[in-house]
Protein backbone atom coordinates (compact mmCIF):
# COMPACT_ATOMS: atom_id res chain seq x y z
CA UNK A 1 0.00 0.00 0.00
CA UNK A 2 0.84 3.67 -0.60
CA UNK A 3 1.70 5.81 2.36
CA UNK A 4 0.89 9.07 3.31
CA UNK A 5 3.42 11.98 2.91
CA UNK A 6 5.71 12.22 5.24
CA UNK A 7 4.83 15.90 5.88
CA UNK A 8 1.02 15.38 6.18
CA UNK A 9 1.71 12.54 8.32
CA UNK A 10 3.47 14.76 10.77
CA UNK A 11 0.70 16.88 10.45
CA UNK A 12 -2.28 14.64 11.46
CA UNK A 13 -0.21 12.45 14.24
CA UNK A 14 -0.66 14.52 17.29
CA UNK A 15 2.27 16.55 18.74
CA UNK A 16 3.09 16.02 22.53
CA UNK A 17 5.74 17.83 25.03
CA UNK A 18 8.10 15.80 26.23
CA UNK A 19 8.28 17.64 28.87
CA UNK A 20 4.73 17.10 29.96
CA UNK A 21 4.56 14.81 33.18
CA UNK A 22 2.62 11.89 31.90
CA UNK A 23 1.57 10.79 35.70
CA UNK A 24 -0.32 14.42 36.46
CA UNK A 25 -2.34 14.25 33.07
CA UNK A 26 -3.34 10.88 33.89
CA UNK A 27 -4.51 11.97 37.12
CA UNK A 28 -6.29 14.80 36.02
CA UNK A 29 -7.66 12.81 33.11
CA UNK A 30 -9.33 10.74 36.06
CA UNK A 31 -10.75 14.17 37.84
CA UNK A 32 -12.16 15.38 34.80
CA UNK A 33 -13.82 12.07 33.88
CA UNK A 34 -15.62 11.41 37.59
CA UNK A 35 -16.64 15.38 37.31
CA UNK A 36 -18.22 14.65 33.76
CA UNK A 37 -20.16 11.45 35.44
CA UNK A 38 -21.39 13.54 38.05
CA UNK A 39 -22.21 16.09 35.76
CA UNK A 40 -24.01 13.59 33.80
CA UNK A 41 -25.86 12.14 37.19
CA UNK A 42 -26.97 15.62 37.65
CA UNK A 43 -28.73 15.57 34.76
CA UNK A 44 -30.52 12.79 35.18
CA UNK A 45 -31.93 13.57 38.55
CA UNK A 46 -33.36 16.52 36.55
CA UNK A 47 -34.40 14.73 34.01
CA UNK A 48 -36.93 12.84 36.20
CA UNK A 49 -37.14 15.50 39.12
CA UNK A 50 -39.69 17.11 37.25
CA UNK A 51 -42.23 16.27 35.15
CA UNK A 52 -41.88 18.38 31.52
CA UNK A 53 -38.42 19.08 29.87
CA UNK A 54 -38.30 22.21 28.10
CA UNK A 55 -38.23 20.86 24.70
CA UNK A 56 -40.55 22.19 22.18
CA UNK A 57 -41.77 18.80 20.36
CA UNK A 58 -41.22 16.32 23.08
CA UNK A 59 -45.12 16.15 23.85
CA UNK A 60 -45.91 15.26 20.05
CA UNK A 61 -43.17 12.48 20.02
CA UNK A 62 -44.68 11.30 23.43
CA UNK A 63 -47.66 10.87 22.00
CA UNK A 64 -46.59 8.80 18.89
CA UNK A 65 -44.84 6.51 21.15
CA UNK A 66 -47.56 6.23 23.35
CA UNK A 67 -49.63 5.19 19.89
CA UNK A 68 -46.90 2.57 19.17
CA UNK A 69 -47.10 0.99 22.53
CA UNK A 70 -50.91 0.86 22.50
CA UNK A 71 -51.06 0.21 18.74
CA UNK A 72 -54.13 -2.41 18.48
CA UNK A 73 -55.62 -2.07 22.05
CA UNK A 74 -59.14 -0.94 22.35
CA UNK A 75 -58.64 0.47 25.62
CA UNK A 76 -56.53 3.08 24.52
CA UNK A 77 -58.86 5.01 22.37
CA UNK A 78 -57.57 7.05 18.86
CA UNK A 79 -55.21 4.42 18.10
CA UNK A 80 -57.17 3.00 15.38
CA UNK A 81 -56.21 6.03 13.14
CA UNK A 82 -52.56 5.26 12.55
CA UNK A 83 -49.89 2.73 11.56
CA UNK A 84 -45.99 2.07 11.86
CA UNK A 85 -44.11 3.65 9.15
CA UNK A 86 -40.24 2.53 9.64
CA UNK A 87 -39.51 3.20 6.15
CA UNK A 88 -38.42 6.29 7.53
CA UNK A 89 -34.66 8.52 8.61
CA UNK A 90 -36.13 9.31 11.84
CA UNK A 91 -35.85 5.66 13.90
CA UNK A 92 -33.14 5.56 16.26
CA UNK A 93 -34.78 8.07 18.86
CA UNK A 94 -38.03 6.26 18.56
CA UNK A 95 -37.12 2.57 19.00
CA UNK A 96 -35.39 3.27 21.95
CA UNK A 97 -37.86 4.96 23.65
CA UNK A 98 -40.21 2.40 22.93
CA UNK A 99 -38.43 -0.19 23.81
CA UNK A 100 -37.47 1.60 27.27
CA UNK A 101 -41.20 2.68 27.36
CA UNK A 102 -42.40 -0.91 28.34
CA UNK A 103 -40.45 -0.62 31.80
CA UNK A 104 -40.61 2.75 32.64
CA UNK A 105 -43.78 4.25 30.90
CA UNK A 106 -44.01 6.68 27.31
CA UNK A 107 -42.63 9.78 28.76
CA UNK A 108 -39.93 8.50 31.13
CA UNK A 109 -38.78 6.26 28.53
CA UNK A 110 -38.50 9.22 26.00
CA UNK A 111 -36.20 11.33 29.11
CA UNK A 112 -34.35 8.20 29.40
CA UNK A 113 -33.61 7.34 25.60
CA UNK A 114 -32.82 11.89 25.52
CA UNK A 115 -30.28 11.29 28.25
CA UNK A 116 -28.75 8.71 26.91
CA UNK A 117 -28.42 10.60 23.51
CA UNK A 118 -26.45 13.23 25.61
CA UNK A 119 -24.21 11.54 27.28
CA UNK A 120 -23.67 9.68 24.03
CA UNK A 121 -22.80 12.78 22.80
CA UNK A 122 -20.40 13.65 25.58
CA UNK A 123 -18.70 9.92 25.15
CA UNK A 124 -17.96 10.42 21.85
CA UNK A 125 -16.97 14.09 22.39
CA UNK A 126 -14.21 12.62 24.78
CA UNK A 127 -13.39 9.84 22.09
CA UNK A 128 -12.50 12.80 19.43
CA UNK A 129 -10.66 14.97 21.86
CA UNK A 130 -8.50 11.59 23.02
CA UNK A 131 -8.22 10.81 19.51
CA UNK A 132 -6.97 14.00 18.02
CA UNK A 133 -4.47 14.42 21.20
CA UNK A 134 -6.10 17.97 22.75
CA UNK A 135 -5.74 18.56 26.50
CA UNK A 136 -8.57 16.33 28.24
CA UNK A 137 -10.39 19.06 30.39
CA UNK A 138 -11.46 20.16 26.19
CA UNK A 139 -13.64 16.88 27.08
CA UNK A 140 -16.03 18.25 29.47
CA UNK A 141 -17.50 20.73 27.00
CA UNK A 142 -19.35 17.64 24.81
CA UNK A 143 -22.25 17.85 27.69
CA UNK A 144 -23.41 21.12 27.57
CA UNK A 145 -22.59 21.09 24.00
CA UNK A 146 -25.71 18.40 23.45
CA UNK A 147 -27.80 20.85 24.61
CA UNK A 148 -28.10 23.33 21.74
CA UNK A 149 -30.99 24.15 19.57
CA UNK A 150 -31.73 20.78 18.59
CA UNK A 151 -32.30 19.65 22.66
CA UNK A 152 -34.94 22.74 22.99
CA UNK A 153 -36.58 22.32 20.34
CA UNK A 154 -37.10 18.50 20.88
CA UNK A 155 -35.92 17.15 17.69
CA UNK A 156 -35.79 13.75 19.28
CA UNK A 157 -34.25 12.00 16.24
CA UNK A 158 -31.70 14.50 15.44
CA UNK A 159 -30.36 14.52 18.84
CA UNK A 160 -29.96 10.63 19.01
CA UNK A 161 -28.35 11.11 15.33
CA UNK A 162 -25.40 13.72 16.34
CA UNK A 163 -23.39 11.22 18.63
CA UNK A 164 -23.07 9.17 15.60
CA UNK A 165 -22.19 11.81 12.98
CA UNK A 166 -19.49 12.51 15.53
CA UNK A 167 -18.58 8.44 15.83
CA UNK A 168 -18.10 8.57 12.12
CA UNK A 169 -16.15 11.60 12.05
CA UNK A 170 -14.32 9.48 14.49
CA UNK A 171 -13.79 6.60 12.13
CA UNK A 172 -13.34 8.30 9.19
CA UNK A 173 -9.96 9.88 10.97
CA UNK A 174 -9.00 6.27 12.15
CA UNK A 175 -10.41 4.66 8.34
CA UNK A 176 -7.56 7.76 6.58
CA UNK A 177 -4.61 5.95 8.72
CA UNK A 178 -5.30 2.76 8.31
CA UNK A 179 -7.60 1.72 5.55
CA UNK A 180 -8.61 -1.42 6.42
CA UNK A 181 -11.41 -3.22 6.31
CA UNK A 182 -12.35 -3.23 10.46
CA UNK A 183 -11.70 0.75 9.91
CA UNK A 184 -14.01 0.93 7.10
CA UNK A 185 -16.64 -1.36 7.93
CA UNK A 186 -16.82 0.84 11.30
CA UNK A 187 -16.96 4.30 9.23
CA UNK A 188 -19.82 2.47 7.36
CA UNK A 189 -21.85 1.19 10.31
CA UNK A 190 -21.88 4.91 11.96
CA UNK A 191 -22.88 6.30 8.84
CA UNK A 192 -26.09 4.03 8.27
CA UNK A 193 -27.00 4.14 12.22
CA UNK A 194 -26.66 8.20 11.45
CA UNK A 195 -28.88 8.10 8.23
CA UNK A 196 -31.24 5.62 11.09
CA UNK A 197 -31.32 8.03 12.80
CA UNK A 198 -31.99 11.68 10.73
CA UNK A 199 -31.34 12.08 7.32
CA UNK A 200 -30.04 15.43 7.61
CA UNK A 201 -28.05 14.55 10.37
CA UNK A 202 -26.25 11.72 8.03
CA UNK A 203 -25.46 14.46 5.25
CA UNK A 204 -23.63 16.93 7.20
CA UNK A 205 -21.86 13.55 8.70
CA UNK A 206 -20.82 12.51 5.28
CA UNK A 207 -19.67 16.09 4.74
CA UNK A 208 -17.47 16.17 7.16
CA UNK A 209 -15.77 13.17 6.58
CA UNK A 210 -15.53 13.01 2.83
CA UNK A 211 -12.54 15.85 2.88
CA UNK A 212 -10.50 13.99 5.59
CA UNK A 213 -10.41 11.05 2.81
CA UNK A 214 -9.19 12.91 0.14
CA UNK A 215 -5.36 11.63 1.28
CA UNK A 216 -4.19 9.41 3.27
CA UNK A 217 -3.52 5.64 3.99
CA UNK A 218 -3.93 3.26 0.82
CA UNK A 219 -5.16 3.48 -2.12
CA UNK A 220 -8.25 6.63 -3.04
CA UNK A 221 -11.09 4.10 -4.12
CA UNK A 222 -10.84 1.69 -1.01
CA UNK A 223 -11.13 5.15 1.25
CA UNK A 224 -14.03 6.86 0.37
CA UNK A 225 -15.59 3.27 -0.51
CA UNK A 226 -17.28 3.10 3.08
CA UNK A 227 -19.48 6.42 1.76
CA UNK A 228 -21.31 4.79 -0.02
CA UNK A 229 -23.08 2.78 2.53
CA UNK A 230 -25.76 5.08 3.58
CA UNK A 231 -26.58 5.51 0.03
CA UNK A 232 -26.88 2.19 -0.61
CA UNK A 233 -29.19 1.74 2.66
CA UNK A 234 -31.60 4.65 1.95
CA UNK A 235 -31.70 3.16 -1.69
CA UNK A 236 -33.08 -0.26 -0.30
CA UNK A 237 -34.56 0.54 3.02
CA UNK A 238 -36.09 4.38 2.51
CA UNK A 239 -36.99 5.09 -1.07
CA UNK A 240 -39.42 1.92 -1.72
CA UNK A 241 -41.52 3.98 0.93
CA UNK A 242 -42.80 7.08 1.19
CA UNK A 243 -40.90 9.22 3.17
CA UNK A 244 -39.11 10.85 0.77
CA UNK A 245 -42.73 13.17 0.03
CA UNK A 246 -42.19 17.20 -0.32
CA UNK A 247 -44.37 18.58 2.37
CA UNK A 248 -43.99 21.71 1.61
CA UNK A 249 -41.28 24.70 -1.11
CA UNK A 250 -37.95 24.81 -0.54
CA UNK A 251 -36.31 28.22 0.76
CA UNK A 252 -33.14 29.60 0.29
CA UNK A 253 -32.24 32.70 2.18
CA UNK A 254 -28.36 33.07 2.68
CA UNK A 255 -27.92 34.82 6.12
CA UNK A 256 -24.29 35.48 6.94
CA UNK A 257 -25.30 38.15 10.00
CA UNK A 258 -26.58 35.78 11.36
CA UNK A 259 -22.89 34.18 12.32
CA UNK A 260 -23.44 36.39 15.47
CA UNK A 261 -26.46 33.89 16.67
CA UNK A 262 -24.02 30.73 16.64
CA UNK A 263 -22.52 30.43 20.11
CA UNK A 264 -26.57 31.37 21.71
CA UNK A 265 -27.78 27.93 19.17
CA UNK A 266 -24.67 26.18 20.86
CA UNK A 267 -26.87 26.20 24.59
CA UNK A 268 -30.12 27.51 23.34
CA UNK A 269 -32.58 27.96 20.75
CA UNK A 270 -32.14 31.80 20.54
CA UNK A 271 -30.10 34.36 21.16
CA UNK A 272 -32.67 36.27 22.48
CA UNK A 273 -31.43 34.03 25.85
CA UNK A 274 -28.85 36.01 26.96
CA UNK A 275 -26.86 33.64 29.45
CA UNK A 276 -26.92 30.88 27.01
CA UNK A 277 -25.67 33.47 24.62
CA UNK A 278 -22.54 34.24 27.52
CA UNK A 279 -22.31 30.13 27.70
CA UNK A 280 -21.59 29.96 24.16
CA UNK A 281 -18.95 32.81 23.98
CA UNK A 282 -17.34 31.17 26.98
CA UNK A 283 -17.16 28.22 25.42
CA UNK A 284 -16.08 29.10 21.93
CA UNK A 285 -12.98 31.33 24.10
CA UNK A 286 -12.09 27.82 26.02
CA UNK A 287 -11.66 25.81 22.54
CA UNK A 288 -9.67 29.26 21.70
CA UNK A 289 -7.61 29.32 24.38
CA UNK A 290 -7.51 25.19 24.64
CA UNK A 291 -6.80 24.34 20.85
CA UNK A 292 -3.37 25.01 19.01
CA UNK A 293 -2.43 26.23 15.96
CA UNK A 294 -4.56 25.27 12.85
CA UNK A 295 -3.76 21.92 10.96
CA UNK A 296 -1.48 22.87 7.41
CA UNK A 297 -3.78 19.93 5.61
CA UNK A 298 -6.63 21.79 4.20
CA UNK A 299 -8.91 19.09 4.80
CA UNK A 300 -8.33 19.25 8.31
CA UNK A 301 -10.60 22.77 7.64
CA UNK A 302 -12.73 21.29 5.38
CA UNK A 303 -15.56 20.16 7.64
CA UNK A 304 -15.30 23.46 10.16
CA UNK A 305 -15.95 25.53 6.99
CA UNK A 306 -18.76 23.37 5.57
CA UNK A 307 -20.69 24.14 8.91
CA UNK A 308 -20.34 27.59 8.70
CA UNK A 309 -21.09 27.42 5.28
CA UNK A 310 -23.98 25.49 5.70
CA UNK A 311 -25.54 27.65 8.90
CA UNK A 312 -25.36 30.77 6.25
CA UNK A 313 -26.32 29.11 2.95
CA UNK A 314 -28.32 25.66 3.75
CA UNK A 315 -31.49 26.16 2.39
CA UNK A 316 -33.77 27.93 5.74
CA UNK A 317 -36.35 25.24 4.42
CA UNK A 318 -36.20 21.70 1.85
CA UNK A 319 -39.11 20.40 0.72
CA UNK A 320 -40.87 22.08 3.78
CA UNK A 321 -38.47 20.71 6.20
CA UNK A 322 -37.03 23.49 8.34
CA UNK A 323 -35.59 25.37 9.49
CA UNK A 324 -32.42 23.25 8.97
CA UNK A 325 -29.79 25.84 9.12
CA UNK A 326 -29.67 26.14 12.64
CA UNK A 327 -28.57 22.39 13.36
CA UNK A 328 -25.07 23.13 12.12
CA UNK A 329 -24.47 24.74 15.59
CA UNK A 330 -24.71 20.90 16.82
CA UNK A 331 -21.55 20.05 15.01
CA UNK A 332 -19.50 23.03 15.49
CA UNK A 333 -17.24 22.16 18.08
CA UNK A 334 -16.46 18.72 16.40
CA UNK A 335 -15.29 20.84 13.49
CA UNK A 336 -12.88 22.42 15.17
CA UNK A 337 -11.21 19.88 17.51
CA UNK A 338 -10.42 18.50 13.70
CA UNK A 339 -9.25 21.93 12.18
CA UNK A 340 -6.97 22.84 15.18
CA UNK A 341 -3.81 20.88 16.26
CA UNK A 342 -3.19 20.07 20.24
CA UNK A 343 -1.41 22.65 22.13
CA UNK A 344 1.93 21.61 23.27
CA UNK A 345 2.09 23.32 26.42
CA UNK A 346 -1.22 24.80 27.86
CA UNK A 347 -1.65 28.82 28.41
CA UNK A 348 -2.69 29.19 32.00
CA UNK A 349 -3.32 26.24 34.36
CA UNK A 350 -6.55 27.48 35.16
CA UNK A 351 -8.28 26.33 32.22
CA UNK A 352 -9.60 23.10 33.46
CA UNK A 353 -11.09 25.09 36.65
CA UNK A 354 -12.88 27.19 34.18
CA UNK A 355 -14.55 24.50 32.02
CA UNK A 356 -15.48 23.00 34.94
CA UNK A 357 -16.64 26.23 36.30
CA UNK A 358 -18.71 27.10 33.33
CA UNK A 359 -20.46 23.46 33.17
CA UNK A 360 -20.77 23.63 37.30
CA UNK A 361 -22.73 26.85 36.27
CA UNK A 362 -24.86 25.74 33.24
CA UNK A 363 -26.09 22.76 35.24
CA UNK A 364 -27.20 25.18 38.03
CA UNK A 365 -29.28 27.68 36.07
CA UNK A 366 -31.20 24.83 33.91
CA UNK A 367 -32.40 23.32 37.02
CA UNK A 368 -33.78 26.31 38.28
CA UNK A 369 -35.11 27.16 34.62
CA UNK A 370 -36.63 23.65 34.76
CA UNK A 371 -38.24 24.11 37.93
CA UNK A 372 -39.64 27.73 37.01
CA UNK A 373 -41.04 25.99 33.63
CA UNK A 374 -42.64 23.15 35.31
CA UNK A 375 -44.55 25.61 37.66
CA UNK A 376 -45.38 27.16 34.66
CA UNK A 377 -46.81 24.06 33.35
CA UNK A 378 -48.59 23.19 36.19
CA UNK A 379 -52.08 24.01 34.37
CA UNK A 380 -50.90 20.89 32.05
CA UNK A 381 -50.33 18.39 34.25
CA UNK A 382 -53.87 19.52 36.06
CA UNK A 383 -55.40 19.10 32.83
CA UNK A 384 -54.11 15.64 32.08
CA UNK A 385 -54.92 14.26 35.36
CA UNK A 386 -58.16 15.39 35.87
CA UNK A 387 -59.79 14.91 32.12
CA UNK A 388 -60.93 10.94 30.56
CA UNK A 389 -59.66 9.47 28.21
CA UNK A 390 -60.09 9.63 24.61
CA UNK A 391 -60.99 13.16 23.92
CA UNK A 392 -60.12 15.01 21.45
CA UNK A 393 -58.45 17.73 22.14
CA UNK A 394 -57.06 21.25 20.21
CA UNK A 395 -54.88 23.36 21.82
CA UNK A 396 -55.10 27.24 21.50
CA UNK A 397 -51.74 29.16 22.56
CA UNK A 398 -51.90 32.51 22.31
CA UNK A 399 -47.93 32.94 24.45
CA UNK A 400 -45.78 30.26 23.95
CA UNK A 401 -42.46 31.46 25.21
CA UNK A 402 -41.91 30.24 28.59
CA UNK A 403 -39.98 33.39 30.53
CA UNK A 404 -37.32 31.38 31.55
CA UNK A 405 -36.22 30.26 28.56
CA UNK A 406 -36.00 33.27 26.16
CA UNK A 407 -37.17 33.09 22.55
CA UNK A 408 -37.92 28.96 22.61
CA UNK A 409 -41.95 28.50 22.00
CA UNK A 410 -41.91 25.53 24.76
CA UNK A 411 -45.55 25.66 25.25
CA UNK A 412 -46.87 25.07 21.79
CA UNK A 413 -47.33 21.40 21.91
CA UNK A 414 -47.79 20.77 25.58
CA UNK A 415 -51.61 19.13 25.13
CA UNK A 416 -49.92 16.79 23.63
CA UNK A 417 -49.19 15.37 26.86
CA UNK A 418 -52.65 14.44 27.45
CA UNK A 419 -52.42 12.37 24.48
CA UNK A 420 -49.73 10.12 25.26
CA UNK A 421 -51.53 9.72 28.80
CA UNK A 422 -54.71 9.15 27.71
CA UNK A 423 -55.14 8.75 24.06
CA UNK A 424 -57.63 10.21 22.38
CA UNK A 425 -56.68 12.67 19.11
CA UNK A 426 -54.78 15.59 19.04
CA UNK A 427 -55.87 18.55 16.97
CA UNK A 428 -51.91 18.84 15.59
CA UNK A 429 -49.79 16.53 15.22
CA UNK A 430 -46.80 15.05 13.41
CA UNK A 431 -48.41 11.79 12.39
CA UNK A 432 -50.47 14.06 9.18
CA UNK A 433 -46.62 14.03 7.64
CA UNK A 434 -45.09 11.38 5.44
CA UNK A 435 -41.55 11.61 7.16
CA UNK A 436 -42.92 10.53 10.94
CA UNK A 437 -42.60 6.72 11.97
CA UNK A 438 -46.23 6.91 13.26
CA UNK A 439 -48.56 8.05 10.40
CA UNK A 440 -52.72 8.32 10.02
CA UNK A 441 -54.20 6.37 8.48
CA UNK A 442 -54.40 6.97 4.48
CA UNK A 443 -57.85 8.88 4.48
CA UNK A 444 -57.83 10.37 7.91
CA UNK A 445 -57.88 14.15 8.06
CA UNK A 446 -56.55 15.84 10.61
CA UNK A 447 -58.18 18.45 12.43
CA UNK A 448 -55.50 21.23 12.27
CA UNK A 449 -53.54 21.42 9.45
CA UNK A 450 -49.80 22.39 9.69
CA UNK A 451 -49.57 26.00 10.38
CA UNK A 452 -52.54 26.45 12.65
CA UNK A 453 -50.35 25.64 15.69
CA UNK A 454 -48.51 28.66 15.81
CA UNK A 455 -51.53 31.08 14.83
CA UNK A 456 -54.01 30.73 17.64
CA UNK A 457 -56.32 33.36 15.82
CA UNK A 458 -57.36 30.76 13.52
CA UNK A 459 -59.28 29.23 15.53
CA UNK A 460 -63.57 29.26 14.90
CA UNK A 461 -65.74 28.10 17.18
CA UNK A 462 -68.21 27.75 14.05
CA UNK A 463 -65.89 24.74 12.68
CA UNK A 464 -63.92 23.45 15.70
CA UNK A 465 -66.84 23.00 18.69
CA UNK A 466 -68.45 20.46 16.69
CA UNK A 467 -64.99 18.79 15.81
CA UNK A 468 -63.43 18.14 19.29
CA UNK A 469 -64.14 17.45 22.77
CA UNK A 470 -62.22 19.67 24.54
CA UNK A 471 -59.88 22.96 23.99
CA UNK A 472 -56.43 23.63 26.14
CA UNK A 473 -55.87 27.57 25.91
CA UNK A 474 -52.69 29.17 27.36
CA UNK A 475 -53.43 33.21 27.63
CA UNK A 476 -52.36 35.24 30.58
CA UNK A 477 -55.83 36.76 30.51
CA UNK A 478 -59.49 35.86 29.90
CA UNK A 479 -60.03 35.07 26.51
CA UNK A 480 -63.83 32.94 26.85
CA UNK A 481 -66.18 35.62 25.20
CA UNK A 482 -63.47 36.29 22.14
CA UNK A 483 -63.30 32.50 21.59
CA UNK A 484 -66.40 31.31 21.70
CA UNK A 485 -68.81 33.96 20.89
CA UNK A 486 -72.53 32.84 20.19
CA UNK A 487 -71.57 29.64 20.93
CA UNK A 488 -70.02 30.14 24.94
CA UNK A 489 -73.52 27.87 25.96
CA UNK A 490 -71.55 24.91 24.05
CA UNK A 491 -68.72 24.88 26.25
CA UNK A 492 -68.09 24.79 29.90
CA UNK A 493 -64.73 26.25 31.44
CA UNK A 494 -63.61 22.81 33.62
CA UNK A 495 -59.62 23.94 34.85
CA UNK A 496 -58.38 27.69 35.12
CA UNK A 497 -54.97 27.14 36.75
CA UNK A 498 -52.65 30.26 36.42
CA UNK A 499 -52.09 30.67 32.51
CA UNK A 500 -54.19 27.49 31.52
CA UNK A 501 -57.89 27.18 30.43
CA UNK A 502 -59.65 24.22 29.70
CA UNK A 503 -62.87 24.12 27.99
CA UNK A 504 -65.24 20.90 27.63
CA UNK A 505 -67.61 21.18 24.67
CA UNK A 506 -70.95 20.41 26.61
CA UNK A 507 -72.90 17.06 26.00
CA UNK A 508 -75.77 18.47 24.21
CA UNK A 509 -73.86 20.45 22.30
CA UNK A 510 -72.08 17.58 21.18
CA UNK A 511 -75.14 15.40 20.41
CA UNK A 512 -76.59 17.67 18.37
CA UNK A 513 -73.92 19.73 16.93
CA UNK A 514 -70.56 17.82 16.33
CA UNK A 515 -69.35 16.60 13.25
CA UNK A 516 -67.47 13.21 12.81
CA UNK A 517 -64.06 13.65 13.21
CA UNK A 518 -61.86 13.43 9.88
CA UNK A 519 -64.20 16.15 8.18
CA UNK A 520 -62.54 18.59 5.71
CA UNK A 521 -60.45 21.79 7.26
CA UNK A 522 -61.68 24.50 5.49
Amino acid sequence: MSQVPSSLEAEFVPSVAGSVDVHARAVETRWLLWFGVVASGALLAIFFGFPYLPMVDLPQHAAQIAVWVHLGEKSFPGVENFEVNLRTPYLTGYVVARVLAIWLGVVSGLKLGIWLSVVGHFVVFALLVRKLGHSAWLALLGLPLAFGYGFYFGFVSFIAAVPFAILALLFALRHREENSWRTGFALSLALCLTLFSHGFACGVALAMAAPLLLRGEGRFATRVLPLLAPVLFAWVWIAPGSSAQRIGSTIWSPRFFELVQLPALLFSASAADTFATVCGVVCLLLLALGLGRPRRAPEFWLPALGVLAGFCLFPESMGGFGPLHPRFAAFLGPALLVAFEPRRAPLFKGLPSVAMALLSAWCAVFAWRVSVFNQETAGVRSFVQQMPVGLSVRPIIFERDSLVFPGLPAFLHMSAYYMAEKGGIQGYSFAMYPTSAIRYLPGFVPGMWGGAEWNPERFSAVRDVPRFDCFLVHSTRDRTGELFGEHLGDVELVLHQGSWWAYRVRPLAHASRRLKLGMNYD
